[in-house]
């Protein structure tokens, strides 16, 4: 299958249960079934929208998880692990061709001066300004998924709960090799047209789409490198399965991950699948 470089899905008239990103988890014990959903980080906000059953499995649960916690902490230590550290910038880690084909881009595609990027941007790590580029896209108007649902969580008095400390994502992203990061930036920046048509495909169908198609197009913008594979989706899953298994045996649950943390041998619906819990896929619906 051809490498492609943002989360793409397959494209239909109506999300098919097959299809569908919302899972329930049921037997093994369990007495009430739980939902595992695969959101998207974030989207246009004319795009977004919470299908009407997603708000109501959360409403019924008693237990409302996403991966890390939402909070100034947090905030601070994410953005440590995004920036290079004291004495070192994207300007020292690039070639001096590198570093100007990147300001290039940036004054062309983003209106931005030299000075104006190396303030806001310049000591940004490669992946996290990859990552950027889309957001910034957008024009800044976004909706993030994960922070949606949890305030329909705590709206309804839903108890919310983190999977892991914002420290643990920091170290899973700066596993991914520095070299792996610049050569994919580069790769963003060249073809950063059809990546953006790309995106906005994807933003207007979410959540259409198959799991497997998913995960290998939300690789970008690691290249599909199998250390950053390893470390920032299955070791994590891996850590994560034996937490979600006691939330919901506690309380009926609404678990909300990144949905390229479902698909794959080492992805939660294979992890739960393997501990003997039945995954039904739910269809969301126009």
């Amino acid at each position: 299958m051809k490498r492609l470089f943002y989360p793409l899905f397959l494209l239909a008239s109506v999300c098919t249960a097959q299809n569908s990103p919302l899972w329930e988890v049921s037997g093994n014990g369990l007495t009430t079934p739980s939902y595992l959903f695969g959101s998207l980080k974030f989207t246009h906000e004319k795009e977004f929208r919470v299908p009407p059953i997603v708000a109501e499995k959360i409403k019924a649960s008693k237990i409302f998880a996403i991966e890390d916690q939402v909070d100034h902490h947090a905030q601070h230590e994410l953005n440590s692990a995004l920036h290079f550290p004291k004495g070192e910038s994207l300007a020292s880690a690039l070639k001096p061709e590198e570093y100007k084909e990147v300001l290039t881009f940036f004054e062309k595609e983003f209106h931005l001066s030299k000075v104006s990027f190396e303030s806001k941007y310049g000591k940004m790590k490669p992946l996290a300004l990859s990552i950027a580029m889309t957001r910034m896209s957008l024009g800044g108007k976004v909706k993030f998924y994960d922070i949606e649902l949890l305030n329909i969580a705590i709206k309804n008095k839903v108890k919310t709960f983190s999977l892991e400390p914002v420290e643990r994502e920091a170290q899973a992203l700066n596993a991914y090799p520095m070299l792996n990061q610049t050569r994919a930036l580069l790769y963003s920046i060249e073809h950063f047209e059809d990546q953006k048509m790309q995106f906005q495909k994807l933003m207007s169908a979410y959540p259409l789409g198959t799991l497997d198609e998913i995960f290998e197009y939300s690789l970008h913008p690691t290249e599909g490198n199998p250390i950053f594979i390893d470390e920032f989706y299955s070791k994590r899953n891996e850590e994560w399965a034996p937490k979600l298994e006691k939330m919901m045996k506690e309380s009926p649950s609404f678990i909300c991950v990144g949905v390229s943390h479902l698909e794959g041998p080492r992805g939660l619906l294979a992890l739960l699948k393997s501990k003997g819990y039945t995954l039904t896929s739910v269809a969301l619906g126009k």
